[in-house]
């Protein structure tokens, strides 16, 4: 059985529109839901009714099963509406979970993103001051001072390296000079004494 193509990375903007959407869809769906509980075979009120027609509409791109050309048409009840925003936050959610992957950096879900940034998925993201959140805070902490240390040891290994190569060239080492030449006087052998050298008798 041949493998599923991997899932295509997303751009920045479809996932803007999916982070700003899927709250405004949350929100009327638990309204509807909270109508249908109480009255099921009420009818829709014309105002909600074009706010979940726009929004089913919004969420068209997000649904794995659409067709071309689909157009969402509200229910006219609250039971029947109801069932069709819940099915279209779910097929939202399963969106979130075919292009989103575990980052253990933040020790939560992120985007799959095509221009290869951190796009954090907000939705599930730790709530800020709560337990995950300082969790994670510590977790991403940690792993950045780790890496800091890392790449400490491994300068100074490319240091030692370069250091023990530049001993080892021939390029660098210092040419050892006669006695003689250093401080400017010829050799003791005999074999180049200026002839107007003065004698150590006349000294």
């Amino acid at each position: 059985m041949p493998k599923p193509p991997p899932p295509k990375k997303l751009s920045l903007r479809l996932i803007e529109r999916h982070e700003a959407l899927f709250p405004k869809l949350q929100a009327l769906t638990r309204k509807v839901q909270a109508i249908s509980a109480r009255r099921p075979r009420s009818l829709v009120p014309e105002e909600m009714r074009v706010e979940a027609e726009a929004l089913l509409f919004e969420a068209l791109p997000f649904s794995a099963g659409r067709r071309r050309g689909d157009l969402p048409v509200a229910a006219l009840d609250c039971a029947g509406l109801a069932g069709q925003l819940s099915a279209a936050l779910a097929a939202m959610m399963g969106f979130e979970a075919r292009h989103s992957q575990w980052d253990a950096r933040f020790a939560e879900p992120v985007w799959m993103a095509d221009d290869h940034q951190v796009h954090r998925l907000k939705r599930l993201a730790p709530k800020p001051g709560s337990k995950a959140a300082a969790k994670a805070a510590a977790k991403a902490e940690m792993e950045a001072a780790a890496r800091a240390a890392r790449m400490v040891e491994l300068r100074a290994k490319l240091v030692q390296r370069l250091a023990q190569s530049r001993w080892h060239d021939p390029r660098f080492e210092t040419p050892v000079e006669p006695a003689g030449e250093r401080f400017g006087t010829a050799p003791l052998d005999g074999t180049s004494v200026p002839e107007n050298t003065p004698s150590l008798r006349f000294i």
